[in-house]
């Protein structure tokens, strides 16, 4: 086997301090001043010599051995642009990409400016970044292949061959024969099989879906990638993201009120004039990053031009410009805003003439892009076959097609029902009784009324008393917000909904800027512009290929599918029964991603039994709430067969893997083309590789990695979509897929095809053949596509400004409808209980699947447990980032300084944490403070590692398995690092639901996991 010299001589900068004086004596180092290409404007003479004005770059310079790439960070998923610093093969230095909108407020450098009268200027990234480096060269990073040599959990393993790795993972067999194991295993060949998964349940799809593929954090590009191995070739339905543990409360709502449209919409913040931040740590961690959104609002603010306030338990560091921080209790965002709400329909401060344009034209001639349902009819008769669902004109009689009697109904001035097409301005808070076209009497209801009801059904005191916000600060936020009309709007994040019910609580909240008519309109609540060209279409197609499968069946999360339609319901109905409960919950309105729940089917093998698990850059014993239920599910061999993990280090789950394929860091790899989160912008984001891979390599020098693993294991099964002719090109030219950049760069040329890019210059094509390690491989595309990939290589994407996603106030690629009543939530039924769900606003605290409200339950653990994010941090990878874990090296369970003086704690001081789901609990240190809300407790979601370099692990050769080589670990295994594992993971106290197997808490409308619904006990450390 042939491997890349990956010793430690290439590691980074040496010292913290040389981390944190980059920008003060870069031009020393560089010798920049000297280099600038003859008759730049943007020089020395221009710049001059502050360090303060730019940060450590280069330009390339003969015999210098020094290159600059354009690329996107992967430092968190906020996408920021980054252009890294490279001398001698060796990643020194990142700082931002001066293109890229999101390192500079939406408004870069001109995108046609030539690439090398840019590489002087300043361009900032947040401290993540800066750290970079220290990630890529982290000592820990595998770089050769591992099979389990040990019990699973033992930590033991050893070095395997590549190809003897593959054959193992697809055939199977006795494979742990060595270990004194028994059990035949199935490979992923085995699940090559068209027969019903459950003979009695077709519904459920093939045996191929028994291979499941678990991810972490995954941008488009290895989406893609991963889509046409699991997807297409495999043809298994289960792969499966991790929205859940990612924000996917927030998103909820947004799925709700844009009809699952946009799950992403958030305030303006380089128009808006007042923004209500509901969990969104928008100076420390949000997506945008906090060197876009943060930043913006920051810079508005000390301009005057805008104005905030900050909702959240804890006082995040924006609290200190907040106009007011309304440390609200957690899980109760939505009594908030539904109390919010009741002020504006009490007052009459919503958009009145906004609400009542009930079609696109009626909208439009307000000066909106995107109109409401606020108007549309909805029947409201219990029994009536079209109950919950809206009055349509076939139910009126005379319809004249399909179409035409789908229309909705509305009501006209004179209280007449008539098309909603046909009404310029429809009555909007109403509710009557109609004769259908059948004879019948029904009652109908406004959407806005059903709104109203569930807003009315609990006064502002009671709000107030479940929200722990006072009746005046409610009074006072609500008149403030409504003040400002187009210009307010709201952003909400992670915190807002994360909890069990969390999809009603972020609906209200994402209803408050429809109530004001900002919706896609410049300063208000905007979803995201998109992308600037398609990367799987144009002169290559990257979508399709001959034999390529389609995936059938039911998830192993069950999210998208519908429980009614499946042979258990049918059996259970068929006995006698009702249909209710499932075993599980099913979701089938839902954004997806379900990870947590995934688990608990993996571990109740339900609806079926998974038979072979990839992860892939995933932990989720570590980075889920409650993540420590599935340790047991893991380390058996009956619930998880065959494991393998595709990751640079050995973390606390893939410590249960049988196989862990070494992967390469977004320095190396992870090639993708990264679109905008919301609000507002409109670009496409290119990542490519600054340096060559860190890991070994095959025969034919192609990195360990997980495209080559995916290549490798398809060519060996004879799958499709791999291998000789896997890839056509628009005049029917079939191209190979070997290795990664057959794929990538294909796709790079459509993005430059499809955004009409120019040919690049002759010395920016130089440039790129100079500077970028993918130009090795330019003659996958032929020299005109080459020359305009080049372009957008060069510049790190497709990029567009804030302003040219306007017309006028209106965003052009803003949602056309969004609605006050969702028809699809409001047919939903819940199925466990079999009741359905609200379809419209609706106040309901954090309860378990039994329907019993948690915090009742746990009365007895008096405080609530948060979590937090802060800047320098980014979750897991935090212990690889060196001069982070220098600055903060640990961190504490941080409560309010008089709940600390009445349990007689001061700072520091050791305490245990235990909650009704692990009474044995976990200690660490107390942290006071008066910026958190009485009866919280908040620990940042950063630290408390037993792995990825904290402990000591046998694994054979592991001075040659790691890239720390003889200086981490020696033949007989790897040397621990205690300080990798400082500090405390509240996952690790989590509630679990007593109901549902002790798995996670979950929300049973979307599947959203629990992250502020926990409550706890802290007592001293003995």
């Amino acid at each position: 086997m042939k491997n890349r010299d990956t010793s430690l001589k290439i590691s980074p900068l040496a010292t913290r301090r040389d981390f944190l004086k980059n920008s003060r004596d870069f031009l020393s180092h560089t010798g920049l001043l000297g280099s600038f290409p003859k008759g730049s404007t943007l020089g020395a003479r221009k710049l001059g010599t502050s360090p303060r004005k730019v940060q450590q770059t280069t330009v390339l310079s003969p015999g210098k051995n020094s290159q600059v790439v354009h690329s996107v960070c992967l430092g968190c998923n906020a996408r920021c642009g980054n252009r890294s610093l490279v001398k001698n093969g060796k990643l020194l230095h990142y700082s931002g990409n001066p293109f890229h909108p999101y390192n500079h407020h939406g408004m870069p450098t001109p995108y046609g400016t030539p690439v090398q009268e840019t590489l002087g200027l300043a361009s900032p990234v947040c401290g993540k970044a800066l750290d970079g480096p220290n990630y890529v060269y982290n000592p820990y990073r595998l770089i050769k292949p591992l099979k389990r040599s040990g019990p699973r959990g033992s930590g033991k393993f050893r070095p395997i061959d590549w190809k003897e790795m593959i054959t193992e993972i697809a055939e199977g067999g006795n494979i742990f024969a060595e270990l004194g194991e028994e059990q035949e295993v199935d490979g992923l060949g085995h699940l090559q099989n068209d027969e019903n998964i459950d003979q009695e349940a077709p519904e459920l799809g093939p045996k191929r879906n028994g291979f499941i593929f678990m991810s972490g954090r995954m941008q488009s590009g290895r989406k893609e990638f991963i889509d046409r191995f699991v997807k297409g070739a495999m043809g298994s339905c289960n792969r499966i993201g991790h929205t859940d543990i990612c924000g996917l409360g927030f998103r909820m709502g947004n799925l709700a009120l844009s009809e699952k449209k946009e799950v992403e919409l958030k305030a303006d913040p380089w128009g808006a004039e007042y923004i209500l931040v509901f969990g969104a740590n928008i100076y420390e961690a949000l997506q945008p990053g906090i060197n876009t959104y943060g930043a913006a609002v920051a810079k508005r603010h000390a301009q005057g031009k805008v104005k905030f306030t900050v909702i959240d338990p804890r006082a995040q560091n924006s609290s200190t410009h907040a106009t007011d921080w309304l440390a609200i209790k957690p899980g109760q965002d939505g009594a908030l805003a539904q109390g919010i709400i009741r002020r504006m329909l009490e007052r009459h401060s919503y958009d009145k003439a906004y609400l009542r344009a009930p079609n696109p034209k009626a909208a439009q001639r307000l000066g909106h892009g995107c109109y409401t349902n606020a108007t549309h009819l909805v029947i409201t008769e219990p029994g009536h076959a079209q109950d919950r669902k809206f009055l349509r004109m076939a139910d009126m009689g005379g319809a004249a097609g399909k179409e035409e009697g789908a229309a909705y109904m509305v009501l006209n001035g004179d209280g007449s029902p008539l098309p909603f097409d046909t009404v310029p301005k429809a009555l909007l808070d109403e509710e009557c009784l109609l004769t259908l076209a059948s004879g019948q009497r029904v009652k109908v209801k406004t959407s806005f009324r059903l709104m109203k009801e569930g807003v009315m059904a609990h006064s502002l005191a009671e709000y107030s008393q479940f929200c722990g916000i006072s009746k005046a600060q409610i009074i006072k936020t609500a008149d403030q917000f409504a003040s400002h009309g187009k210009k307010a709007a709201v952003c909400q994040y992670h915190g807002a909904g994360n909890y069990p019910n969390g999809t009603y609580a972020a609906y209200a909240v994402a209803m408050l800027s429809c109530l004001v008519g900002s919706v896609e309109l410049k300063g208000g609540y905007l979803s995201s512009g998109g992308a600037a060209a398609s990367a799987s279409q144009g002169i290559y197609d990257l979508k399709g290929f001959s034999g390529k499968l389609s995936p059938k069946g039911v998830k192993i999360s069950r999210e998208n599918a519908d429980y009614q339609k499946s042979s258990e319901f049918r059996r259970k109905k068929m006995a006698g029964g009702t249909g209710y409960p499932a075993k599980r919950p099913w979701f089938s309105f839902t954004k997806g991603g379900l990870s947590v729940e995934s688990l608990s089917g993996i571990d109740a093998k339900y609806p079926y039994s998974c038979k072979v698990l990839f992860t892939y850059f995933y932990n989720p014993l570590y980075s889920t709430p409650g993540g420590y239920r599935f340790k047991e599910t893991l380390q058996g061999h009956d619930k998880v067969p065959l494991h393998v993990s595709i990751d640079t280090c050995i973390n606390e789950s893939n410590l249960y893997a049988d196989y862990i394929i070494p992967d390469v860091t977004y320095a190396e790899g992870h090639y993708g083309w990264l679109t905008p989160h919301a609000p507002a912008l409109k670009f496409t984001g290119i990542r490519s590789p600054c340096i060559q891979p860190l890991t070994g390599s095959t025969q034919d020098d192609r990195p360990f990695c997980l495209e080559t693993f995916l290549i490798d294991l398809a060519e060996h099964m004879g799958l499709p979509g791999f291998g000789n002719e896997a890839i056509l090109d628009t005049g029917g030219m079939a191209y190979p897929l070997h290795r990664a950049e057959d794929f990538y760069l294909r796709g790079f040329a459509n993005i430059a095809h499809g955004a009409k890019v120019p040919p690049a210059s002759g010395s920016e094509v130089e440039y790129v053949e100079a500077n970028y390690p993918v130009a090795r491989f330019k003659g996958i595309l032929s020299p005109s596509q080459w020359r305009q990939t080049c372009y957008i290589l060069a510049r790190g994407g497709v990029f567009h400004t804030y302003p040219e996603v306007f017309s006028g106030d209106q965003f052009e690629s803003g949602l056309r409808r969004i609605v006050l009543y969702n028809e699809e939530l409001a047919t939903t039924i819940n199925s466990l209980s079999g009741d359905f769900f609200q379809g419209s606003l609706s106040y309901q605290p954090p309860r378990d699947a039994a329907g019993q409200v948690v915090a009742e339950q746990d009365s007895a653990y008096p405080f609530a447990l948060i979590t937090h994010k802060m800047n320098l941090h980014s979750q897991s990878r935090t212990t690889s980032h060196r001069y982070t874990m220098e600055i903060f090296p640990e961190n504490y369970v941080v409560m309010h300084f008089l709940d600390a003086q009445d349990l007689e704690f001061k700072d520091l001081d050791m305490v245990r944490i235990s909650s009704r789901s692990n009474t044995t609990g976990i200690s660490g240190k107390v942290k006071t403070t008066s910026l958190i809300r009485r009866g919280c407790v908040s620990i940042s979601a950063h630290y408390g590692h037993s792995q990825l370099g904290a402990s000591a692990l046998p694994v054979t050769g592991a001075d040659t398995v790691f890239l720390g080589g003889k200086g981490i670990g020696n033949e007989e295994g790897l040397f621990g690092d205690p300080k990798r594992g400082t500090g405390i993971n509240p996952n690790l106290v989590s509630r679990l639901d007593e109901h549902l197997g002790y798995t996670p808490l979950l929300d049973l409308t979307g599947g959203i996991p629990d992250f502020s619904t926990t409550r706890v006990t802290i007592t001293r450390e003995s």
